[in-house]
């Protein structure tokens, strides 16, 4: 279901970022401008989903804790016990930092 609303957030971001576009002065060729307009909307698409990730894998974080009176020794933990099918993919050259003692969790 959360991938289903992930995907559903980046559709709906992207069609907003084309709609957003419209009215724009004409700059460059129609080549120019696509490319443009997709490398950005591309970037935004991964942004948005790398922080849909986070939040996701926070409210499991929590939800663990509800459940067991801990936070999870580790993410892995997540995985092993069935909070999360897997740990969800992180932008290249990032990992997340989790600190089982507090539950804080951020993407460095």
């Amino acid at each position: 279901m959360n991938k289903k609303i992930n995907v559903m957030s980046a559709i709906i971001l992207f069609a907003f970022i084309l709609i957003a576009g419209c009215g724009k002065k004409d700059t460059g060729t129609i080549e120019e401008r696509a490319k443009q307009t997709g490398v950005r909307t591309l970037e935004k698409l991964k942004t948005t989903v790398h922080q849909d990730n986070l939040l996701y894998l926070k409210n499991k974080i929590n939800t663990y804790k509800r459940q067991n009176g801990k936070y999870p020794d580790s993410l892995q933990q997540l995985v092993n016990e069935g909070f999360i099918d897997k740990i969800p993919e992180v932008p290249s050259g990032m990992q997340y930092q989790y600190d089982p003692t507090t539950g804080k969790l951020t993407l460095k």
